[in-house]
């Protein structure tokens, strides 16, 4: 009896493991765990959707490079949602979650689920509004304009096709998926805003009519899912009115449009808990409109969601730590962060009352030390090891000719006549140590915080 129950637990076990692979959860397509994504990454994934015979793709234009802007429809239901992505070039998230959504439509163990819904919605999802934005990884096209400030002037080519895609389709709802920076905090002093969320205004007044109301309520049903899956990580923008934006714009042509911006997560470089938590909001929007369920929410829901405070986090914090000078020793808090390629001296002073930091450290017991100059007289391959030897040796920058030097490692490397202060200075990129006992105990090259012990 004892093996039997034993086999028929086993078997069930077996039988759970392989839905939940089935689950929108798990279903995140190959090749876009990176930093950036381009054209070619989701093009694969948009013609192997058009062979489902539920998936109409169709080219709805050209940026201004000539690169394709396509639509993807399914299901033929009076209900309209709109989905769009990646408007600014360098807000790669949503992107990478709608090919997730189009795995997750097309795989053949959810034809029932897609059966149940076709002839009661039909979905428009245009993937990477700003293919020329994402292929050279800047927020604006290849003119310089803000695609997103271009609604109403409509002097982009991709705006154009934005805009008469939305009234030709005439959505019911419409879903802006944007990225956000990494510094937004969910509230004062709360967790990382991972997902942010907006209903956005129709006018200057930021009136509540009954199209934006049940935007609101729609946001209010998704947040439910947000804080199980992330409790602590939902943010909320300020509704200012923004003329120029098609998020404000669609709410003004009578769109239930919900704003979703993708922010950081803890150890987490290229935003997959948010993409995550993206592609599974998408299966509950198409599920919540069919069942009507999201109608139960209160418009107090949406509005009790903490509102995003910005600057609440930073890549590294040091917390008081001792600085001597020639006119005096003092404690501050040291902020840093990642700033592109060049990660800098964000903030000094008083730090740790309102920020949080990626990573942080308690420097009370610790001095500032800047580190000294390695000159370089021949080629030299830094390695990690090779670099932490330097590093505790007590060199933090170099000198001579740069060229020489081939950097192996992912911690950055810092000229001495751009970092070379004896205090830390604002603005300055960050390259020197933390002493205790006279002993270099830490290295801080950026936002990398070494461990020299």
């Amino acid at each position: 009896m004892i093996m039997r129950l034993y086999v028929l637990a086993a078997a069930f076990l077996a039988l759970s493991t392989s839905t939940l692979a089935n689950t929108i959860e798990d279903t995140a397509v190959a090749g876009l765990d990176k930093p950036a994504i381009y054209y070619a990454d989701i093009e694969p994934h948009l013609k192997r959707a058009a062979k489902h015979p539920s998936v109409t793709l169709k080219q709805i234009g050209t940026s201004f490079q000539g690169q394709a802007l396509n639509s993807l429809k399914i299901g033929t239901g009076p209900i309209k949602v709109m989905m769009w992505s990646q408007m600014h070039g360098d807000e790669n998230t949503a992107t990478a979650a709608l090919m997730d959504f189009l795995s997750f439509i097309t795989a053949d163990e959810n034809a029932q689920w897609l059966e149940s819904w076709q002839q009661k919605v039909t979905l428009l999802i245009i993937p990477m509004v700003n293919p020329d934005g994402a292929a050279a990884q800047t927020r604006h096209n290849a003119q310089g304009i803000d695609l997103n400030r271009d609604a109403k002037a409509l002097r982009t080519k991709e705006g154009q096709i934005l805009m008469t895609a939305a009234d030709e389709f005439k959505p019911d709802f419409g879903f802006n998926l944007h990225d956000q920076n990494a510094y937004y905090g969910a509230g004062k002093m709360g967790e990382q805003a991972t997902i942010s969320v907006l209903a956005p205004a129709y006018n200057e007044a930021r009136e509540v009519n009954k199209i934006r109301g049940e935007a609101m309520q729609f946001i209010a049903h998704l947040a439910k899912t947000v804080e199980t899956m992330i409790p602590g990580h939902l943010g909320k923008y300020n509704d200012s009115y923004s003329y120029r934006s098609f998020g404000d714009t669609f709410s003004e042509k009578g769109i239930r449009t919900i704003l979703i911006e993708s922010g950081a997560y803890s150890n987490d470089p290229n935003r997959q808990i948010a993409r995550k938590v993206n592609r599974v909001l998408y299966k509950k929007t198409i599920d919540s409109i069919t069942s009507g369920e999201w109608q139960s929410a209160k418009i107090a829901q949406y509005h009790a969601i903490p509102f995003n405070t910005k600057d609440n986090w930073v890549d590294l914090l040091i917390d008081d730590v001792t600085v001597k000078s020639e006119l005096g020793d003092y404690q501050i808090d040291i902020a840093i962060n990642n700033k592109g390629q060049s990660p800098i001296i964000k903030e000094l002073g008083d730090i740790s009352s309102i920020r949080q930091g990626y990573t942080s450290l308690d420097a009370s017991n610790l001095n500032f030390r800047t580190g000294n100059s390695f000159v370089l007289n021949e080629s030299l391959t830094l390695t990690e090891n090779k670099y932490k030897e330097l590093l505790i040796q007590g060199y933090s920058c170099f000198s001579g000719d740069i060229n020489m030097l081939e950097n192996s490692t992912n911690w950055p490397v810092y000229a001495c006549k751009s970092v070379f202060t004896s205090i830390p200075s604002l603005h300055a990129p960050a390259a020197f140590f933390l002493q205790a006992n006279g002993k270099n105990k830490y290295a801080v090259l950026g936002a990398k915080l070494i461990n020299l012990e």
